[in-house]
């Protein structure tokens, strides 16, 4: 995990986002809700959820890297290095 997934903004984000999109894909996918799910539903639910997040924080990173390429840098920790 990188030092800018660990700020809040980023992970706020990325959370609201990440939820979202995995109703939606559910939702499309013609699975009912979470409130009655069986074991299966639920490992699908989990799966679709984490990919999707890993998504959004690779998306989150690139537009760092286009809007900003020294805040990335000083992400990363190499701010110092000439």
């Amino acid at each position: 995990m990188s030092p800018i997934e660990k700020k809040w903004p980023f992970i706020v984000i990325n959370a609201v986002c990440t939820v979202l999109t995995t109703m939606y894909i559910m939702q499309a996918a013609g699975m009912p809700s979470m409130a009655d799910h069986n074991l299966a539903q639920a490992i699908l639910y989990f799966f679709c959820f984490f990919g999707v997040h890993r998504a959004y924080s690779f998306l989150g990173w690139l537009l760092v890297l286009w809007i900003s390429p020294k805040m990335a840098g000083a992400v990363r920790g190499e701010a110092g290095r000439p």
